[in-house]
């Protein structure tokens, strides 16, 4: 029953991708190339940064920033994922109505997404950090035990957000557990001298040669496949979320500017959107805190927190054609051009990323202090991560149907913004030979891509009123 319930899940999400693919075939084929070529390009820049940090990895603080930087951002992500996973009820009429149990639903909706995501971001992530790692005393095998880490650090994420949630609902029994499994984190890390790390601990020490990397390995694989584990039995038991008796709220001014209202107040009443900025607050602040707490030197604590911030609030943007989608015939007879109807919706994304980002900023901003340059540069990047995620939206829909339909948009988010740096990174050299100044670089690449997004959001609406 198992076997048929994953080849029938895993049919309906190939042919959704193959029929994305179809609708756009140019970009899909660009994506794949740059995804393909950026291995290569990764590989150059860990050598250079293994280069450039050799010296100063004799610190325990410096390694241990080196694994939790991107450890953090990636249980952001897994937090974000599993905020956004629906109970048994999303995840289809026929499956939620079927013999299956919620293990198996859950599982069966992982399959191919799972793959996906492995071929994007497996290859580049690898070839980071074996780049990076050959230049420190634990060598290439300490690499594949960051790399190990930092998937291990997705489940962790989602376990965490299971937490929460369960601490809502009240839940007290599986609530001790997950107290239980942090203090083991806390009281390991602890023991390693890497109390944010846990039981990813060996992995700082490797890196040094402290510790053997094959053992470090060993214990990153096993972290990743127990929280794995416990994610799918945590969510598989997570109960219907109750109903809340509505609530009719007045805006002053909502009269006067009603189609923005109506985008904003749809992207925002999302109960995946609001999880998601939820936990992107939540791992932006702990970020924050950490890194004052080690001693890290301004801008670090400053980037840490607004970086993880902005990648788990992207959501709004990545669900910003789902919302459309689901209102369409409303958009298609509102009294607006499909211009000003799509510009809306990407001011609306932009507005909704930016909000926890800045909160969180100001947090990190007044616990560390900041310079005018790094704020311009956050700015830039919450600009450029909503136009890539609202391109990405209107490829492969966020639409909170399931938990594979989420994941395959988060993998194409991935792909599609491995795909924009590389092209990136081609095009600013050329027009810093052309004797542009760097602000004027910036700003002309946040247009250009901002008014991709809306070209994308324009398209798609005149799809659909075909």
């Amino acid at each position: 029953m198992r076997f048929v319930l994953c080849r029938a899940v895993t049919r309906c999400q190939a042919r959704r991708l193959r029929a994305v693919a179809a609708a756009a075939p140019l970009p899909a084929v660009t994506v794949v190339i740059m995804v393909a070529l950026a291995p290569v390009a990764l590989a150059r820049v860990g050598v250079a940064l293994g280069t450039e940090l050799g010296g100063a990895l004799a610190s325990s603080e410096v390694a241990t920033a080196l694994v939790l930087g991107p450890c953090l951002a990636a249980a952001a992500a897994g937090a974000v994922l599993s905020a956004s996973l629906p109970t048994r009820a999303g995840l289809g009429q026929q499956i939620a109505a079927g013999p299956c149990g919620d293990r198996s639903a859950i599982g069966a909706g992982l399959v191919l997404p799972s793959v996906l995501a492995g071929l994007i971001v497996l290859p580049s992530l690898l070839s980071l950090s074996l780049a990076l790692a050959g230049g420190f005393a634990g060598g290439y095998p300490a690499g594949l035990a960051l790399t190990a880490a930092i998937l291990a650090a997705v489940p962790a994420g989602a376990v965490i957000a299971e937490g929460v949630q369960i601490a809502v609902r009240g839940r007290r029994i599986r609530l001790l557990g997950i107290g239980i499994g942090l203090g083991a984190w806390i009281v390991t890390g602890s023991a390693m001298g890497a109390t944010p790390l846990g039981l990813l601990a060996p992995v700082s020490l490797s890196l040094r040669g402290a510790v053997s990397a094959w053992i470090a390995l060993g214990a990153a694989g096993a972290t990743a496949t127990g929280l794995g584990i416990a994610w799918i039995l945590l969510a598989a038991c997570r109960p219907e979320q109750r109903s809340r008796a509505t609530r009719r709220r007045h805006l002053d001014a909502a009269w006067r500017f009603p189609v923005p209202a109506a985008a904003s107040s749809l992207i925002v009443r999302r109960s995946d959107v609001r999880q998601a900025n939820v936990a992107a607050l939540g791992f932006g602040v702990i970020g924050a805190l950490i890194a004052v707490a080690s001693g890290a030197e301004p801008p670090g604590p400053f980037l840490l927190a607004t970086t993880t911030t902005l990648l788990g609030s992207l959501v709004a943007a990545l669900a910003g054609w789902g919302t459309l989608a689901a209102g369409a015939w409303m958009w298609l007879g509102a009294p607006r051009g499909r211009r000003a109807i799509a510009a809306i919706t990407w001011q609306s994304g932009l507005v909704a990323v930016a909000v926890p980002v800045g909160i969180v900023a100001l947090v990190a901003a007044l616990g560390s202090g900041v310079d005018w340059r790094t704020v311009g540069v956050v700015a830039a990047l919450v600009v450029l991560g909503t136009a890539v995620a609202t391109i990405t939206g209107s490829l492969v829909p966020w639409q909170g149907d399931g938990i594979g339909d989420q994941l395959s948009s988060l993998a194409a988010f991935v792909a599609v913004a491995i795909a924009t740096s590389f092209i990136v990174g081609l095009v600013v050299p050329r027009l810093t030979g052309l004797g542009l100044p760097d602000p004027a670089i910036v700003i002309l690449l946040c247009g250009l891509l901002s008014c991709v997004a809306i070209a994308s959001l324009l398209r798609r609406l005149e799809l659909g009123e075909r």
